[in-house]
C-alpha cells in the first residue's frame, strides 16, 4: 500500500546509490513484491518484450516495403531516437523504481493529474498490446499446421501464458530467459547465413533504391525513409518494462537503468545486424521489395525449402516468450493502479492482492491474461485498434519532457543511473516522436483526444473530490540533500 508521500527522504551520505528496497521504501511504499529477479533475469524479460525476431519478421517487411533497402537507414535513424527516448527512461527510472514505470514517473515529474492520463494511456495499452501479439501466435502455428484454427491456438496459448505468469516471477524469468536464448541464436544464424551468401555490394545499403516488382529502381529519398520511421520506432518497442519489473529486481536502483539500456541495445542489435545481412544476400531486388515475407525470402533462397518452418518455429517461440514478458508488464502496471487507489476502492483492493505463494499480483495477472484470451477471440476486433501506436508515442513524448523538467527543476537530485549528452537525449526523444505522431492516423489521434477526455473528466468528478483517500500516487519529488549543509533539503 501507498504511505505518507510527503515523508523526507532517509539522509544518504552524498553521492551514495541507494538499494532499489529503499528507494522504493522513500518514494512512499512498503516492499510487497518478491526481488526475486538479477539484472540477467529483468533483461531477459525486457528483451523479450521487445521480441527482436518477431519485430523482424513481422514489422520490418512493411519498412521494406515502403522503402525498399532504405529500410537499413530507418532502422538506424529509429535505433538513434530509440536509445535517446531509453536514456530518457533510464535515468528517470533509476530515480523512481515503482512497478507504475512511465505512469508513476510521469506523476512524481509533472503532477497527479497529467499523472493520472499518462496512467489511462497505459492501460489503454495493457488492454490491446498483449493480445496484438498473442494473435500472432495463432497466425503462424495454422501457417505451420493448417487447419488448427489460429484464433483458438491464441486462445489456448493465453490460457497457458495466464497461468505460468502466476507463477514467481523468477520462475517466469528462467522460462523465458530459455525462449530467448533460442530466439536470439536464430537471428545470430539468420545473420551468419545473410553474410555468407552476400550477393549485393555495400552500396545497397549507402544508396538506398525501391524497385517495383517489373524491376525498375527508383532513389529512395530521406522525406520518404522519415515517413517509416514511426514503424520503426515500434519495432524497438518495449525496453520500458525494465521499470515495471523494478520492484522484484535486487540489487541497486541503478540497475534498473542499467537494464533499461542492456535491453534496448540487445532488442536493437539483434535487428539491425540481420537486416544488414539480408539485405546484402538479396539475388533479386524486385522480389525481394515485393514479397510479402522479403526475410523468408532471402532465408529459403540460401538454405531452401526448410527456411519456412526453421523461422515459423522461431517466430511461435518469440510470440509465446514476448506475450508472457507482457502480460507479466502489465500486470504490474494494473497492480500498481490498485496500489495508488485510483479506481473505486473494491477494485483497488482487488488489484492490489499479492499471492502469499508466488509473491505475484495474481488478480491483475488474471485480469490481463483473462481479457486477452477473450480478445484473441474476437480477433479482427484487436486489428482494427490501430489508435494503440498513438498511446505509445504520447507517453514516449511525456517521458522525454519529464526528462527534461526533472533536470530543470532538481538538478541536485541524485540519479543513480545518470544520462549521458544531457539535454541531447530528450531533445532527439521529443524529435522522434513529433515524426511518429504525425504519421498517425487523424481517426487515431481523435480517439486516443476522447480517451483523455474521459480521463479528465473521471479525475474531476470521482478522485479530485475523494483526493484524501484515492490517487495516493506520491507526486513530491525526491528531497536532494544539500552537501554545504549536510542535511536533506527541499
Amino acid at each position: 500500500m501507498a504511505i505518507d508521500p510527503n515523508q523526507p527522504r532517509a539522509a544518504q551520505d552524498h553521492g551514495a546509490h541507494v538499494s532499489g528496497e529503499a528507494e522504493l521504501r522513500e518514494l512512499g511504499y512498503t516492499q510487497e513484491l518478491k526481488r526475486g529477479l538479477s539484472v540477467i533475469g529483468t533483461v531477459a524479460l525486457v528483451v523479450a518484450d521487445i521480441t527482436p525476431a518477431t519485430s523482424l519478421l513481422v514489422i520490418a517487411p512493411v519498412v521494406i516495403a515502403t522503402v525498399g533497402t532504405g529500410a537499413f537507414w530507418v532502422y538506424l535513424i529509429s535505433a538513434i531516437l530509440a536509445i535517446s527516448v531509453a536514456l530518457c527512461m533510464a535515468e528517470l527510472g533509476s530515480i523512481y523504481p515503482v512497478a507504475g514505470g512511465l505512469y508513476s514517473i510521469v506523476t512524481r515529474v509533472l503532477g497527479k493529474e497529467v499523472g493520472f492520463l499518462a496512467m489511462l494511456d497505459y492501460v489503454g495499452q495493457a488492454v490491446f498490446l498483449p493480445a496484438s501479439i498473442a494473435l500472432g501466435f495463432g497466425t503462424y502455428l495454422s501457417a505451420l499446421l493448417p487447419g488448427v484454427s489460429p484464433n483458438y491456438a491464441s486462445f489456448a496459448a493465453m490460457i497457458a501464458i495466464t497461468a505460468l505468469a502466476m507463477l514467481a516471477i523468477s520462475g517466469n524469468a528462467v522460462i523465458t530467459g530459455f525462449m530467448l536464448t533460442l530466439e536470439l541464436t536464430l537471428l545470430a544464424a539468420l545473420t551468419i547465413v545473410g553474410l555468407t551468401n552476400a550477393q549485393q555490394p555495400l552500396g545497397t545499403l549507402l544508396q538506398p533504391v525501391l524497385v517495383s516488382s517489373s524491376g525498375h529502381a527508383t532513389t529512395v529519398g530521406i522525406a520518404l525513409i522519415f515517413t517509416a520511421v514511426a514503424t520503426g520506432l515500434f519495432s524497438f518497442n518495449g525496453y520500458d518494462s525494465a521499470i515495471n519489473f523494478s520492484e522484484e529486481t535486487q540489487g541497486e536502483a541503478k540497475n534498473v537503468g542499467e537494464s533499461v539500456m542492456i535491453a534496448a541495445f540487445i532488442g536493437i542489435t539483434f535487428q539491425i545486424v540481420p537486416l544488414i545481412a539480408v539485405i546484402l544476400a538479396v539475388p533479386d531486388l524486385g522480389k525481394f521489395v515485393n514479397s510479402t515475407a522479403p526475410i523468408t525470402y532471402v532465408f529459403r533462397s540460401a538454405i531452401g525449402p526448410a527456411a519456412n518452418t526453421i523461422l515459423t518455429i522461431g517466430v511461435l517461440i518469440a510470440i509465446f516468450a514476448a506475450t508472457l514478458a507482457i502480460t507479466l508488464q502489465f500486470a504490474r502496471v494494473l497492480y500498481s493502479t490498485g496500489r495508488d487507489r485510483a479506481w473505486p476502492t473494491a477494485i483497488n483492493n482487488a488489484l492490489s492482492k499479492i499471492s502469499a505463494r508466488y509473491n505475484s499480483p495474481w488478480v491483475a495477472v488474471l485480469i490481463i491474461g483473462g481479457l486477452t484470451a477473450v480478445l484473441t477471440l474476437v480477433g479482427g476486433l484487436v486489428v482494427v485498434v490501430t489508435f494503440t501506436a498513438v498511446l505509445i508515442i504520447l507517453l514516449y513524448a511525456l517521458i522525454a519532457i519529464s526528462a527534461l523538467v526533472s533536470r530543470l527543476r532538481h538538478p541536485d537530485l541524485e540519479r543513480p543511473f545518470r544520462m549521458p549528452l544531457w539535454p541531447v537525449p530528450p531533445v532527439l526523444a521529443l524529435i522522434g516522436v513529433g515524426i511518429a505522431i504525425s504519421q498517425q492516423k487523424v481517426t487515431d489521434l481523435l480517439i486516443v483526444a476522447g480517451i483523455l477526455a474521459v480521463g479528465a473528466i473521471y479525475y474531476a468528478l470521482f478522485l479530485r473530490p475523494r483526493s484524501s483517500t484515492h490517487w495516493h500516487a506520491p507526486e513530491a519529488p525526491l528531497t536532494v540533500e544539500d552537501p554545504g549543509r549536510g542535511q536533506d533539503s527541499r
